[in-house]
């Protein structure tokens, strides 16, 4: 063997141990930092989901929703926020779950009417109750005496 190719192997050899000491070390810090990762990812999508809620909310307030700043808008979405334009991406499935999440009870199909009245957006009988019979998971529908009231199936709030 020659010379050059022994200081080869030799040098292959050192690499070798030292990559493998190296992959140890890698190991050893991701596991210090992945709770700190997850946690991150966990973030990232707690972000996305409270930005969808407030688009929501604002869309359902229009123009009694309350002034952001540039800099929350931003935050919030990257396109502007503009009521108007949220309000058409809105099914009324989806602003009922917010109306019956903030009363925190049930409610009849006149009273979410009476809401979407104030808020300036309007909805019949006929929508309301095809959109609690689309979306069973998050509805559910009481009689008492002959009027019907609309609940959401768990109390666990607007997701």
């Amino acid at each position: 063997m020659n010379a050059k190719a022994n200081d080869v192997a030799c040098t292959l050899h050192d690499r070798f141990l030292r990559e493998c000491r190296h992959l140890t070390e890698i190991r050893k810090e991701m596991k210090k930092h992945s709770d700190a990762y997850f946690r991150y990812c966990d973030l990232r999508v707690e972000r996305e989901r409270v930005s969808a809620l407030i688009v929501k909310i604002h869309g359902v307030l229009g123009k009694f929703s309350p002034p952001v700043t540039p800099e929350m808008a931003t935050e919030i979405s990257p396109r502007p926020l503009v009521s108007d334009e949220t309000r058409l991406d809105l099914k009324i499935w989806e602003v009922l779950e917010l109306f019956l999440a903030s009363i925190e009870g049930k409610a009849s199909v006149r009273e979410f009417q009476d809401f979407l009245s104030f808020m300036d957006l309007d909805a019949t009988s006929q929508a309301i109750e095809s959109a609690v019979k689309v979306h069973p998971e998050l509805f559910e529908t009481q009689m008492e005496g002959r009027e019907k009231f609309l609940k959401l199936k768990t109390a666990r709030g607007v997701q």
